[in-house]
């Protein structure tokens, strides 16, 4: 087991870096692709990754290692993966860094996975066209994972997926996903099989008509929250409706793959 390593400067490469990885932009989404890392907040998302290889750094505090919470995450890793380096950082450089007000401190550096899409498909894929709000893109890859998925693919235009606030509102569903980023329309074409489902508001058909046609894998496409889907997109998808209450214009784009998802996996639950 290494010994932990104090950090006291906010000139030092490590702290530099950890700032960078933890905020939005172009300039952090780059750094997290060069680097091959990006950093989760928290005690559950660290909770998450445990026992993992892919765990590489712990950040915490002095006062850190005094909360049993921490202090357990800490142990566990260790135990396991003795080669995980744990830095200790003064308790008034890290307010500085995190912008989490009252979070527990701990912080851990994990490696983005980089996986093959697979050529033949024979599982479900949650497709992502544009949706740009942090919240909705953590919240649907934590439906996907609820919902028995293991494939998401980020067309371009979608928020990064491992930036820090995607990943709390995943709350440690990337860990049980293959996830795809920066995919164009022809990428699409090129690498998905399966038949295309989107949800439109002008479509004729009602979600709940399809019956045990979800019996068979599908990619369900979900767009972005103003514009919606790309028409040649939604051209080449089959298109259902969500019955609602025409009181409400539309679902948030979260709440409609929740619904949709748990649709599929209710007739699956009843008809297999």
């Amino acid at each position: 087991m290494k010994d932990p390593k104090h950090l006291s400067s906010a000139d030092n490469p490590l702290i530099k870096r950890l700032k960078v990885l933890l905020e939005g932009g172009a300039k952090a989404n780059k750094t997290r692709q060069e680097l091959g890392l990006a950093v989760l907040e928290g005690v559950h998302l660290a909770q998450a990754w445990l026992a993992s290889e892919d765990l590489v750094e712990l950040f915490t505090t002095e006062a850190g290692l005094t909360q049993p919470e921490i202090a357990a995450v800490i142990d566990m890793q260790l135990a396991v993966v003795p080669d995980t380096d744990l830095y200790i950082i003064d308790d008034s450089l890290w307010k500085k860094i995190t912008d989490l007000e009252n979070g527990p401190p701990i912080m851990a550096c994990v490696r983005i996975p980089k996986y093959d899409f697979p050529i033949k498909q024979s599982e479900d894929v949650l497709i992502l066209d544009g949706v740009q709000d942090a919240g909705n893109v953590g919240s649907m890859m934590r439906t996907a994972a609820a919902a028995g998925l293991s494939y998401v693919v980020c067309l371009k235009g979608t928020a990064q997926a491992w930036s820090p606030k995607v990943l709390r509102a995943g709350m440690g569903a990337h860990r049980h996903l293959k996830i795809f980023e920066a995919w164009s329309l022809n990428t699409i074409r090129e690498k998905i099989k399966l038949p295309l489902i989107a949800t439109s508001l002008m479509a004729d058909q009602d979600l709940y008509d399809l019956g045990d046609e979800l019996l068979e894998p599908h990619a369900w496409v979900f767009g972005n929250e103003g514009g919606g889907i790309h028409p040649e997109l939604l051209a080449i998808s089959r298109s259902v409706m969500i019955p609602q209450d025409p009181c409400i214009e539309s679902l948030n784009v979260g709440a409609a793959a929740a619904v949709c998802l748990f649709e599929m996996r209710r007739v699956r639950r009843e008809l297999k």
